[in-house]
Parts: C-alpha cells; structure tokens; sequence
C-alpha cells in the first residue's frame, strides 16, 4: 500500500448511538467511502456551506445547471415565439461561458434557502 498523499494531522472522533451509526451504514452502503470517509466528508461539507463538491461532481453539477438554463431559457424563447437559430447560438455560448457561474448562484440559492426564512 502507498503513502497517503495528502496528510490528515488532526484527528476527530466521537460516538454515536446505535441509530445513528444504522443510518450512516444505510447511507454508505454499496458505495467506495468508508464510515471515517464519509463522516469527514459531512463534516467538511458543512464548514463549506453544504456544498463542497469534488472536481468530478463539480464538472456534472455544472453540465447539470447548464442544461437546466438552456431548457428554461429556451423554452421560453419558444413560448413568446422567439427562439430563433441566432438566439438559440447565443443562448449555448452564454451557457458554455457561465458555466460555473451559473453553478455557484444555483448552490448559493440552495444554501440560502436551506437556512430557512430570513427575520
């Protein structure tokens, strides 16, 4: 087995009940992470706003919103009756630029509403 690349200096554990360690069992099950992988993982999602991807989820969570903006924009293009083949040019080039812009105002709605109504 090769030395780990990135180096973990701190470490972190605590107990949990029987429930508790079930659904995390549940939760993991059929997947590569191990129970400490997945634990660390919650954990840093939490302190990066509930949405720390990896490169490859990041790349797919853009493909994602990216399809999403071209779907509502151009369909409603197509319901004023104004989806041209220019527009719609112009509509993919936006997408394809914004890409990751687009992502993260999608994630950043997604954070602001799961914190619930503002007072």
């Amino acid at each position: 087995m090769g030395k780990r690349v990135t180096d973990y200096p701190h470490t972190i554990s605590f107990r949990l009940t029987d429930e508790a360690w079930l659904r995390i069992q549940k939760e993991i099950a059929g997947g590569e992470l191990t129970t400490h992988e997945w634990c660390r993982k919650a954990a840093l999602e939490k302190l990066n706003n509930n949405y720390a991807l990896s490169k490859a989820e990041r790349l797919l969570f853009e493909h994602f919103v990216r399809a999403q903006y071209l779907v509502t924009q151009g369909f409603q293009l197509l319901a004023d009756d104004n989806l041209t083949g220019d527009q719609w040019k112009k509509l993919r080039a936006i997408a394809t630029e914004r890409a990751s812009e687009l992502a993260d105002n999608a994630l950043a709605l997604r954070a602001n509403s799961s914190r619930g109504p503002s007072r």
